[in-house]
């Protein structure tokens, strides 16, 4: 059946007068967002290369989290166990030794569209074993960044390809950024200095030794915006951006328990984490931390939000841009990359 249906794309696109390209031909990577199969033989695995390796695979994601997840979801296997179903995999890194050939240094090589359209295959390899250890102990980040940097540009490229227009638009004429959220998201309020999108899915759970029948959970992901005059610098550091944000979402985020509202969370063990940088050449801060729901004893809910603040010179305003998760049955990991590439797609406009 593979065959026939190769057979019959090759007939069509040589019907069109277009040469078939590899990648027209190869089918879509599968699996979820963050799974990685490392294949490594069993004596890189079971030494200390293999040791260097999940050092840098297992550490904890970019948070904050109520709970420490890791940054992938490592299957290890023996290359020659990697069969049709793990070729399709979306992440694939191969870490070796090749005694066949000489390297002045360790390789890294980067290939994209593969074994499938969609996915990323990595081999790092030396031909010295110490060597190899060495990159790995002291360089492996730059591998790591490679794989999370391809899962949230695929993101990125997708909400730009299909994003909601009329948050675009809105958030456009009133707030003078464009951002790319997933078009099945809806605009609960909307005013000229605040606005409130909501994203609600569900996910099915099936039923296992711990639960007594199939259940199906709701998600939220929600996105705040909201803008105000710039009038000093103590707007743009991360006390004055968090003084700010309690204060609009205390009157503006209500809770369902009446009283009750969006409050960000100050406890030292899960305090916001600020970081200033460069955003599309504005001034930008960076803010991750937990929300949780305050003003009422019996409130409950929480999870954590990623916020840009931006100081759009343009207009002389300062742009607040926060996407907060709420999904209290499920790891958050990749709800919170889907939150960064979000943000990721903000641009200024005059």
């Amino acid at each position: 059946m593979r065959l026939l249906f190769i057979f019959s794309v090759l007939l069509l696109l040589a019907s069109c007068g277009q040469a078939p390209s590899r990648e027209d031909l190869l089918p879509d990577a599968t699996g979820a967002r963050g799974g990685l199969i490392l294949l490594m033989e069993d004596d890189l695995w079971e030494g200390a290369i293999g040791e260097a390796v999940m050092y840098h695979l297992d550490q904890d994601a970019k948070g904050v989290y109520l709970r420490a997840e890791p940054m992938f979801d490592v299957i290890r296997k023996k290359p020659d166990e990697l069969g049709h179903l793990g070729q399709l995999n979306r992440l694939i890194l191969k870490v070796m030794i090749d005694f066949d050939s000489t390297y002045a240094e360790t390789v890294v090589i980067e290939k994209k569209n593969y074994f499938a359209k969609g996915q990323l295959f990595i081999i790092v390899k030396d031909s010295d074993p110490d060597r190899l250890y060495s990159f790995i102990v002291n360089e492996f980040a730059y591998v790591v960044n490679l794989l999370n940097n391809f899962e949230t540009d695929d993101l990125i490229r997708t909400y730009r390809g299909g994003f909601n227009a009329a948050v675009k638009s809105r958030a456009e004429t009133n707030f003078g950024i464009s951002i790319c959220i997933p078009e099945d998201s809806k605009i609960k309020v909307d005013s000229t200095d605040f606005m409130w999108i909501k994203r609600d899915r569900t996910r099915h759970v099936l039923a296992n030794e711990s639960t007594e029948a199939n259940q199906t959970y709701w998600i939220q992901q929600g996105i705040l915006i909201w803008s105000e005059p710039y009038t000093d610098t103590t707007q743009l550091t991360v006390a004055g951006i968090l003084r700010d944000r309690d204060t609009v979402l205390k009157y503006n985020v209500p809770g369902k328990i009446e009283g009750s509202y969006m409050a960000t969370e100050y406890d030292p063990y899960y305090c916001p984490k600020g970081k200033i940088f460069k955003h599309n050449d504005a001034y930008a801060v960076e803010i991750r931390g937990l929300w949780k729901h305050a003003g009422d004893p019996s409130a409950f809910g929480g999870g954590p939000f990623v916020m840009y603040t931006l100081h759009h010179e343009a207009r002389q305003t300062v742009v607040n841009v926060c996407v907060y998760i709420y999904g209290p049955k499920f790891e958050k990991r990749e709800y919170i990359r889907e939150a960064d590439a979000m943000l990721q797609t903000i641009e200024l406009v005059p």
